[in-house]
């Protein structure tokens, strides 16, 4: 993940970034905030709650990770997180994800310019999508504690939202009866509220994130110098609009308490068991090119490696990318390499083996399902594979766009034609996930 200091170094990367393939912006695209510049003082831990840490991602990435599901027809250019300036975990800000238009990954940055408060950090992302987006362009702002929002609540919130120049927010009705307090006269009775009446719940609803306006509002509403909002919504109240209310979810709840950050990590377990025991599709791949006598490296997994012969192959015989184009193959159900790109046809004469991996992810991407997971074995005596593994497995992470990439290396202890380094073998398995 991209981390700015100052905003013409993140105008200058997204500008590269999005229009050189949206150069035309011939439609308004959506730009997600995401304020993350508070301490959690409520947290009661020395780690901001948006830095805690479960399964592999901190509560701010599965935030960020959530807000992706947007539906595609919400066009999402980026989503830009704002820390703060004396942020000192965003370190742990180690998402490797890469925009990618087939599997509908925007880009994601954080930005140093968040302020002492979630208005502040809120008008500085405003602020910064002044020179970048159109006036029209919406703005979807989510909270940085809330990672557990669905597609099926963003797909509510968008078709409802973009349909209202007062933009929307999601939002649950109050369920449990609502009592009114009277402030406790004594300390000592701050544990114990008094109840000054009974209210009428079925005016009532909880706010929650995303929240969604066009930017021009925004923009103006954040142009005032004295301004103290709970969420967004109350500030677009401000100027006299009234944002629709479109029903979200128990589930999206907001990490305040370590009770809640409990609730969320069993929940999200829970739910990821149930997705993976019904929705996940496995696969395998093996490929093997001998040695030839033209060339001096090899090309494994996109890295290209010293060595004293080539390896003979219609393509540039990448036997690593082969095997685990195979295995997702395999697990998608579409046939195998060779029905893809047939050895016989001119026009995949010496491919590079990445352009083929692309070509299969986007498909796989296009049919609704995504790379969960890629384990790869690369079998050789010669060359040696440990000291480019980080490398190679960072080109399959950026080219599959998954996180979970394990790439190993063995031998055969001199056995049979790989022991006689006549050429060079490969193994893996892949998992794809339903969406």
């Amino acid at each position: 993940m991209h981390i700015f200091d100052d905003f013409h170094s993140a105008e200058k990367f997204l500008k590269k970034t999005l229009f050189a393939t949206n150069k035309a912006r011939s439609i308004n695209g959506t730009w997600g905030i995401i304020p993350a510049g508070g301490s959690g003082r409520r947290f009661k831990s020395n780690t901001p709650k948006q830095y805690k840490r479960f399964d592999g991602k901190t509560v701010l990435e599965w935030s960020a990770e959530s807000l992706q599901r947007l539906p595609r027809r919400a066009s999402l250019m980026c989503i830009i997180i704002i820390i703060s300036k004396e942020d000192k975990f965003c370190q742990y800000l180690n998402s490797t994800i890469e925009p990618n238009a087939s599997s509908g990954i925007s880009p994601t940055i954080a930005l140093r310019c968040g302020g002492d408060t979630r208005s502040e950090s809120v008008s500085a992302g405003v602020n910064f999508l002044e020179n970048l987006a159109s006036p029209e362009d919406w703005v979807v702002i989510h909270d940085a504690v809330r990672p557990c929002v669905s597609h099926e609540a963003l797909s509510r919130l968008w078709d409802i939202g973009s349909m209202d120049d007062d933009g929307a927010i999601l939002g649950i009705p109050v369920s449990e009866t609502l009592k009114s307090i009277s402030k406790p006269s004594h300390e000592k009775e701050v544990e114990c509220f008094r109840i000054k009446k009974t209210v009428d719940r079925e005016t009532f609803w909880l706010a929650q994130t995303p929240q969604m306006f066009k930017l021009n509002q925004l923009l103006e509403v954040f142009a005032k110098k004295n301004f103290t909002f709970t969420d967004e919504a109350s500030a677009i109240e401000s100027l006299g609009k009234r944002p629709r209310l479109v029903l979200g979810e128990k589930q999206n709840i907001k990490i305040t308490t370590p009770e809640d950050f409990e609730i969320i990590k069993n929940w999200k377990r829970k739910k990821e068991r149930t997705t993976v025991s019904n929705m996940m599709r496995f696969g395998q791949g093996f490929d093997i090119h001998k040695f030839g006598k033209d060339g001096n490296f090899v090309i494994l997994g996109g890295v290209k490696i010293e060595h004293s012969n080539g390896l003979v192959g219609h393509s540039d015989a990448d036997v690593l990318i082969h095997a685990i184009c195979d295995a997702l193959l395999g697990a998608a159900g579409l046939g195998d390499i060779g029905d893809w790109f047939p050895d016989n046809e001119l026009k995949y004469k010496d491919i590079d083996s990445r352009k083929i991996l692309k070509k299969i992810v986007s498909a796989i991407n296009e049919r609704d399902m995504f790379i969960f997971q890629i384990d790869a074995t690369v079998i050789c005596e010669v060359p040696k594979i440990t000291p480019h593994k980080e490398k190679i497995k960072k080109i399959l992470i950026k080219d599959t766009q998954c996180n979970l990439v394990n790439v190993k290396a063995t031998t055969t202890e001199t056995l049979g034609s790989i022991g006689r380094k006549e050429g060079i073998a490969a193994l893996a398995t892949a998992s794809l996930c339903c969406k």
